[in-house]
């Protein structure tokens, strides 16, 4: 019966409505529409939901109590319905396949069924039943708005229902919030997922309208776009994408003639334009929007017949702008990560800085790119865009990143030892990697064993209790938020106060001093005379080393002073500075019974002994003595004496008798030999060797032989 009523409303149609101007340019889409396939039978007035990846085409003109699933170019049979229905309205909720609404041959179906598995229930009943309702589900609650509310001829001279009812699949219950403002039925709608927006429809008095309504389900408020349409459309199908209202197909009404549209209009921006026709042109047909496409199973023909196609409308727009997901910056680079976009083939990366550069480049179908070549520290601005044949996208957000790395390793500049201890300090790197520094890792370790690790935020650091003489690494790693730098490796080996070993040698021109430190140091040499004033000082020798003072001799004091990092230490030695002195000259001469001895003055002499005949009669530091004699031999040995030892004696023989005198000098050379007379003529009891017994036979002639030479001078007349 259906099927013929926009005819017979044709018939009663009075009111001609002006059309609006077409002339608005086209945003960036296009469409595409296909015969996808065919229904098992010709059909109309049918329900279609896109359950589970499948197509559902529920009741209808033909075989009203069938449910055919269609998927993957395949159909098959479904659960059928528990009685026929025309013109049912259908919606998936909460993966369940609701239907209500619709008619047969007993009247109109107030049933709501719900998909149970493989077969149909009754849940609950509509309030107000109407077939063909605007149905869509919003805050758990579906909605069911108007609809036709009877079946006989005579009524369509009526208004059709304008009840706002809600049903709420979790109890099964309703509720009527309301009405509209104008009561139609058999306008195309859809739900954008904010708005319900019905386009044209019969509002009862052989009248339809050519406005648009839209329902906001949020406040329950409704708003109509008067006259948008430049005629009146019944039983069209409707879509809604990226801000465009597409209408398809249904059957219009226009001055003086009516028929099946052919044409897809699209409106936005307040314009209404032909995109696109329909390969079979329909009205009354069921139909479904999968994201971008538009499904449209069966409706009626040119021919006011039903048809059995299946036929696939396709909204191409560029891709919604991406969005960004995740990035990161690297070692002179950037990493940026997206969400795919539905509709896109490709997605582009622009980027700049603010000195000047900027590029871009075509990443391909990927949701994931590394943007190499940048400079570290440097801040970039990326923003990616989707695109596919239509055009590109708007741009994502715009993402700054400054590309960085691990900082460089630190520069080193001073090791400084201390006792026990080691200050280190050094540079920051030369990078830090296009990050803050957050300080800096410092590792000791001997041979592969830990030994400390240190965390500091300066460039300097004391490690402390360090064993001398042992050898360390140390590494410093300088520290940003993506790591650690490689390290700054330096080999240290600690020291304590040097200690020194001294060793002082007596020369002839001076005293040499040799010495050797337990660790580097610089040496200072300090010498004293014994008043405690400083006669000589030597700073700074570097190293072991020698030094020979050139002084006379006498008691002096030697102050070797060690200093290194580690700190001073100070070593003082007493020094005896003499040489045993030489042998002295002797000289005698006898002369009234007194005997005057005398000698030369040997240097770094300090007393003299005097012996005659082994007796001491002198010990002082006087040159010459007086001392009383009789007749006879006289030996005598003169000793100088001072802190290094006594010298070999000086000796001389003396033979005197009565007024004569004997004057012999001596001066010992071979030590030895004078030893051995001093030995003879000690008097000290001890039996003569043969050696000593020789010497003296050899004294004595000696002695012999000055007498006569005297008593022969005195004959001649010569004083002595």
């Amino acid at each position: 019966m259906k099927k013929w009523a926009p005819l017979i409303l044709f018939l009663f149609s009075l009111l001609l409505l002006q059309g609006i101007s077409l002339h608005a340019s086209s945003p960036s889409f296009s469409v595409n529409a296909s015969y996808l396939a065919s229904l098992p039978y010709a059909n109309s007035h049918v329900a279609v939901v896109y359950y589970q990846g499948s197509l559902y085409i529920i009741g209808g003109d033909s075989h009203s109590n069938q449910v055919w699933i269609y998927s993957n170019g395949t159909w098959n049979i479904g659960p059928s319905l528990p009685f026929s229905l025309v013109s049912p309205s259908a919606i998936v909720y909460n993966n369940t396949i609701y239907v209500m609404g619709g008619y047969n041959s007993t009247g109109i179906n107030p049933y709501v069924l719900k998909l149970n598995g493989n077969s149909w229930v009754v849940v609950s009943e509509m309030p107000l039943p109407a077939y063909s309702p605007y149905i869509f589900v919003y805050n758990n609650a579906i909605y069911v708005i108007g609809g036709e509310n009877t079946t006989s001829p005579a009524g369509l001279y009526f208004p059709p229902s304008n009840a706002i009812r809600l049903f709420y699949p979790n109890n099964d219950s309703w509720r009527i919030i309301g009405y509209m403002p104008v009561p139609t039925y058999g306008g195309g709608y859809v739900f954008n997922g904010t708005s319900l927006i019905i386009v044209s429809g019969y509002i009862g008095y052989s009248a339809y309208i050519n406005d648009i309504l839209i329902y906001s389900p949020q406040n329950n408020n409704w708003t109509i776009l008067n006259g948008v349409l430049p005629y009146w459309i019944h039983d069209s199908a409707l879509a809604y994408y990226r801000g465009v209202l597409f209408i398809v197909g249904g059957y219009i009404y226009t001055a003086g003639s009516g028929g099946v549209n052919n044409a897809i209009l699209a409106y936005y921006n307040g314009n209404l334009q032909r995109v696109g026709y329909l390969p079979v042109p329909v009205y009354s047909a069921g139909y479904v929007q999968v994201g971008n496409m538009l499904y449209l199973a069966g409706g009626i023909g040119s021919s006011l017949s039903d048809v059995s196609a299946l036929q696939l409308i396709t909204f191409n727009f560029p891709p919604l702008p991406p969005k960004i997901t995740s990035y990161s910056a690297g070692n002179e680079s950037v990493t940026l990560g997206w969400n795919p976009v539905r509709l896109s083939s490709g997605y582009e990366i622009i980027y700049w800085n603010n000195m000047g550069f900027n590029s871009s480049i075509n990443v391909g179908n990927v949701t994931s790119y590394t943007v190499t070549g940048l400079k570290d520290g440097i801040t970039y601005y990326f923003e990616v865009l989707a695109y596919n044949s239509i055009g590109y996208s708007s741009p994502s957000s715009i993402i700054a990143l400054t590309p960085a790395s691990v900082p460089n390793p630190p520069q080193l500049v001073s090791v400084k030892y201390g006792n026990d201890n080691v200050t280190l300090n050094w540079l920051p790197p030369t990078f830090s990697g296009g990050y803050l520094l957050l300080g800096y890792y410092v590792i000791v370790k001997n041979e592969n064993s830990m030994v400390s690790s240190h965390f500091v935020n300066s460039t300097s650091l004391t490690i402390s209790n360090l064993t001398p003489n042992v050898t360390y690494n140390v590494f410093i790693y300088a520290v940003n938020k993506l790591g650690n730098s490689s390290p700054l490796v330096l080999t240290v080996v600690p020291i304590t106060k040097a200690s020194v070993f001294a060793f002082i040698t007596k020369l002839g021109n001076g005293i040499l001093v040799n010495w050797t430190t337990s660790f580097p140091a610089n040496i200072t040499l300090e010498l004293y005379n014994p008043n405690g004033n400083l006669i000589s000082q030597i700073a700074a020798i570097k190293g072991n080393s020698s030094y020979l003072f050139r002084v006379p001799q006498g008691n002096y004091t030697l102050v070797i002073i060690a200093s290194n990092s580690a700190g001073v230490s100070k070593y003082v030695y007493q020094v005896v500075y003499y040489l045993p002195p030489a042998s002295p000259q002797v000289s005698l001469i006898g002369f009234g019974n007194n005997l005057y001895i005398s000698w030369n003055n040997e240097a770094n002499v300090i007393t003299y002994l005097v012996y005659v005949n082994n007796s001491l009669v002198y010990e002082g530091p006087s040159n010459s003595i007086v001392t009383n004699i009789s007749n006879g031999t006289y030996l005598v040995k003169v000793i100088g004496v001072n802190p290094a030892g006594s010298s070999s004696p000086g000796i001389a023989v003396i033979h005197y008798t009565g007024d004569y005198v004997t004057v012999v000098k001596m001066k010992v050379v071979n030590v030895t030999i004078v030893s051995k007379i001093a030995s003879a003529v000690s008097g000290n009891g001890n039996n003569l060797s043969l050696g000593q017994s020789i010497v003296i036979i050899l004294l004595a002639v000696m002695i012999l032989l000055s007498i006569a030479i005297i008593t022969r001078n005195r004959s001649n007349g010569f004083d002595w």
